[in-house]
């Protein structure tokens, strides 16, 4: 059975370079562009990402979690894999048809952005990552996407010189996106073989894809409709201010995601084979430490912001510190109610209440965007995704109170409330401190994660966690 540490470590990396390689653009790209192109860019990026999704419709989640309970026979992994591909090609060529409809007749400003984001639709319909995500071979994805997202990157150094070099960034990032999406069909048939598909076959696939569908639209109001309606409510400018605000967030955002998504198909898994005991054991150890990690960078984040946002991204950005700090409040509920849903409410097939919680806090983030963005801009925007966030969380955990410990999970997270408290009072003071603000950044990021992890590890090892102890503990002693 592949080894979930391995997966975890590429999976992170993976989210990782799809986060940290844009958000190394940024400072470069936020001085060449300025803050309007920047909206424009998110603004039709945005657009574009909503066929991409009606492209995909809900096979993310359920083709991985598919893929993961069939993998150990190989006949029924061949045919899954055929007729939801089959599947997915036909949905793809009708959504293309319809942008392209979109395109000609319904778009007038920004043409040729939404022209250039027609590439994404294209690489919609290569996208198969959630075969390799089902069986928990995220090497491959790793591998294609480093080299060239690395080279887009590159590129982008290299092309966009003035903010009339706005079609060749929308260009780049797209071309990007292809060819990652392309490269990956190489490994396909080292995996599965192609069969021919069936109606009869592919029609239960449907109503699942249907019904994990309305969760991924009700998600977009928070990654896509609010950034809609910002562009279209204010000005590019605060959208431009909100984009680069969330660059920031998503960091700790896609590790905690990369994790839930290497777990999804390992909980399918156990959960097909009716091996309870195990369930809970993997799920208790991962509330634990996700929860670890989310408080960690939330509070390590907020910290930060007010020396690290004009610093990062120019002075021109300084409004951006306030949208991080108050962004960095949606990530523990993120984290917590992200876990009981990747590895209990998806794996348990238990898609009815997911949409629901999803649902919910997109129909409260659409009514507070309407409510707060006029009056308060990007602003408006960020309180509204956190309340849609903490609404989801609550439903959550109402759904889940009786098949899980949800109590012992809140307990395991105590400590790491507090200590991540501690550990933005004291980066605060230190950024108070000193003058140079490199300098004062770093010693605000070693010294936080120094005494936050120092003191978390101090904890663990006075309550005897297992796993702890298990794997880093032992493997100390080991090596010494």
């Amino acid at each position: 059975m592949p080894s979930l540490k391995k997966n975890f470590l590429y999976q992170s990396l993976y989210q990782l370079l799809i986060i940290l390689l844009p958000l190394a653009l940024a400072p470069y790209v936020s001085r060449v562009l300025g803050a309007e192109n920047i909206g424009v860019y998110s603004y039709t990026f945005s657009i574009a990402t909503y066929f991409v999704y009606f492209a995909k419709l809900g096979l993310n989640h359920h083709g991985a979690r598919t893929v993961g309970a069939v993998r150990d026979d190989k006949n029924k992994l061949n045919k899954a894999f055929s007729n939801l591909f089959f599947l997915h090609l036909v949905i793809s060529l009708f959504v293309i048809a319809a942008y392209a409809v979109f395109l000609v007749f319904f778009v007038g400003e920004y043409k040729l952005y939404f022209a250039i984001h027609f590439i994404a639709l294209f690489s919609a319909l290569l996208d198969i990552n959630w075969l390799f995500l089902g069986l928990e071979q995220v090497k491959f994805t790793v591998m294609r996407s480093t080299l060239v997202r690395i080279s887009a990157a590159a590129s982008v150094f290299i092309f966009v010189k003035n903010p009339d070099d706005l079609w060749k960034y929308t260009l780049i990032m797209s071309l990007g996106t292809f060819m990652g999406q392309a490269i990956v069909w190489a490994f396909v048939r080292r995996f599965v073989a192609f069969v021919k598909p069936t109606w009869h076959d592919i029609k239960p696939h449907i109503k699942p894809m249907i019904i994990l569908f309305i969760p991924v639209i009700a998600m977009s109001v928070f990654n896509l409709l609010d950034k809609i309606m910002l562009g279209a409510m204010t000005d590019k400018i605060q959208l431009g201010f909100y984009e680069n605000s969330q660059k920031i967030i998503i960091v700790p955002i896609g590790l905690i995601t990369a994790f839930n998504a290497v777990m999804l198909p390992r909980m399918a898994n156990i959960n097909a084979k009716g091996n309870d005991a195990e369930k809970r054991r993997l799920t208790l150890i991962s509330m634990k430490y996700v929860m670890l990690l989310a408080l960690a960078m939330a509070f390590g984040i907020a910290g930060i912001a007010d020396r690290f946002a004009p610093w990062f991204f120019g002075g021109a950005f300084r409004d951006c510190a306030v949208l991080i700090k108050t962004l960095c409040l949606m990530i523990p509920f993120l984290a917590f109610q992200n876990v009981i849903t990747s590895q209990y409410l998806i794996p348990a097939g238990k898609d009815k209440t997911y949409t629901a919680s999803t649902v919910a806090g997109a129909v409260i983030n659409v009514i507070a965007n309407i409510i707060l963005i006029p009056r308060f801009g990007a602003l408006g925007a960020v309180i509204s995704t956190i309340l849609a966030e903490v609404l989801r969380c609550f439903i959550v955990v109402f759904a889940a109170k009786k098949q899980l410990p949800l109590a012992l999970y809140f307990k395991n997270t105590l400590f790491f409330l507090f200590a991540g408290g501690a550990m933005y009072a004291l980066v605060r003071y230190v950024g108070l401190l000193a003058n140079d603000v490199y300098a004062t950044i770093l010693i605000q990021v070693v010294v936080g994660a120094g005494v936050y992890l120092g003191v978390s590890a101090v904890y663990l090892y006075l309550t005897k966690d297992a796993f702890f102890r298990e794997n880093v503990v032992k493997r100390i002693i080991k090596k010494r």
